[in-house]
């Protein structure tokens, strides 16, 4: 999918209020592409949607929803029909997680957190299926994590999340490649965003954050040439060997020392 022939279709970007869906928002409509707006924030998504329209011309649509809840994914997409708005490119960009102990965390929040990481991204695929066959071509951004190349403990539940949104996001690259549908897996690497903080991120091993629009731009960027996994986190390479070669003892093992909580 080429961006310069998508220029007055429509994008959806979940999770846009902030972080790298914002930026998403931001580079889709300097390419004039008119945005849907996705979040539970709608004060903040009111406010990027008119810095949206003054500063690029485009026209958007603000829909506040949580994607935790059943049925919203069907929410958003008949509202959107009900206006005649067809989308060309789905980026599920919504995403939480937790650091620190399993035990630690409510089992309620682990349900809400695998609600809108895998759960939400599936059925937003399934509702706009449609909507992308219909055009020429289109495109699919699911937003995963390097997490997702080995367990991750004190992160468990939102490793685990990731490797579905991974294995999902290729198996259906596969599929939906004969409709003119791009599904693009997006990895970034550690982030500058809310994330963290919402997360209850403490001192680890991974040190620096990347800028959002990097990461957008990376996303956004690989889209003409039609690759499945699009990585912007550095050393995954060498991740993915480590985590493929050596016993699972030693990954586990090594990767526990990364993410321990402090005493």
């Amino acid at each position: 999918m080429k961006l310069n022939e998508a220029k007055g279709d429509w994008a959806l970007v979940t999770g846009a209020s902030s972080g790298i869906g914002q930026e998403f928002a931001i580079q889709l409509a300097r390419a004039g592409m008119h945005l849907v707006l996705v979040a539970r924030r709608r004060e903040r998504l009111e406010a990027l949607a008119l810095n949206l329209q003054q500063d690029y011309g485009v026209q958007t649509r603000v829909i506040a929803a949580d994607l935790t809840e059943r049925d919203q994914a069907a929410r958003v997409h008949a509202e959107l029909s009900r206006d005649g708005i067809k989308v060309r490119l789905l980026c599920n960009n919504a995403g939480s997680g937790r650091w620190g102990r399993f035990e630690s965390t409510a089992a309620v929040d682990y349900e809400r957190m695998n609600a809108l990481n895998t759960s939400a991204m599936v059925a937003m695929c399934h509702c706009f299926f449609e909507d992308l066959k219909s055009f020429p071509s289109s495109a699919v951004i699911n937003v995963s994590s390097p997490a997702t190349y080995q367990p991750v403990p004190y992160m468990a539940v939102y490793a685990a999340s990731k490797a579905f949104v991974q294995s999902f996001s290729q198996a259906l690259h596969g599929e939906w490649k004969e409709h003119g549908i791009l599904v693009q897996t997006l990895v970034p690497g550690p982030t500058a965003s809310e994330f963290d903080e919402l997360a209850g991120a403490y001192a680890s091993a991974l040190l620096g954050r990347g800028r959002p629009g990097a990461v957008a731009s990376a996303s956004l960027a690989a889209l003409a040439g039609g690759a499945p996994v699009v990585t912007v986190a550095k050393g995954i390479y060498k991740q993915r060997v480590f985590a493929g070669l050596a016993p699972s003892s030693m990954v586990i093992r090594e990767v526990a020392k990364m993410f321990k909580p402090p005493v």
